[in-house]
């Protein structure tokens, strides 16, 4: 997997990574996703015995994909609200209401690996990010997560790597903080 380009999706505060061969950057291809009813019943289909067997309770493939769709819906527009605010210069940011460590006792500063959780709890949705600032993080990917491991499963053992790969692009390119943000070449979708 190769990267091929960063996106701002809210500009100074909100990015996303683009990997080669895709026509979305991973926040529009994500979010995408979980509108698409056939995408979710195929994929609810294919890890029903996951959604059975889950915290989540017996549910049903039909209420899954429509519980994803209004849930990503309400997800995608609060990390845009809150990107947004936090660029205003607004106390909450990122950091403090959307985006949390991915280990638990991860304590770097930078590049740290990040996800984010739906906006019910619990919930199945994450959105996977590499921090760098407080109100600055560059999306690498998402999953409906029904297990409690990510490496359980192989779509979510994927967005570990594209987290990885992510991290190790950002480092290439000398992407540490805020202020390398106007000397790194970023693109509108």
């Amino acid at each position: 997997m190769v990267i091929d380009g960063i996106f701002a999706i809210v500009n100074d505060s909100l990015l996303s990574v683009r990997f080669e061969g895709n026509d979305r950057d991973e926040f529009a291809k994500l979010f995408k996703q979980w509108q698409d009813i056939e995408y979710l019943e195929y994929f609810f289909e294919s890890n029903k015995g996951d959604l059975k067997n889950s915290f989540f309770g017996n549910v049903s493939i039909e209420d899954a994909v429509f519980t994803t769709i209004d849930e990503a819906d309400k997800l995608e527009k609060h990390i845009k609200k809150v990107a947004k605010r936090g660029q205003e210069g607004d106390y909450s940011t990122l950091y403090d209401l959307v985006f949390h460590p991915l280990h638990e006792h991860d304590i770097s500063k930078t590049y740290t690996e990040s996800k984010a959780y739906g906006m019910t709890s619990p919930s199945w949705l994450r959105v996977y990010a590499i921090q760098l600032a407080p109100n600055l993080y560059v999306v690498s990917g998402g999953a409906i997560k029904l297990t409690k491991a990510m490496q359980d499963r192989p779509h979510t053992t994927e967005e570990l790597k594209k987290l990885k790969i992510t991290a190790a692009y950002l480092k290439e390119i000398g992407f540490e903080s805020s202020e390398d943000y106007g000397y790194i070449d970023i693109q509108t979708p």
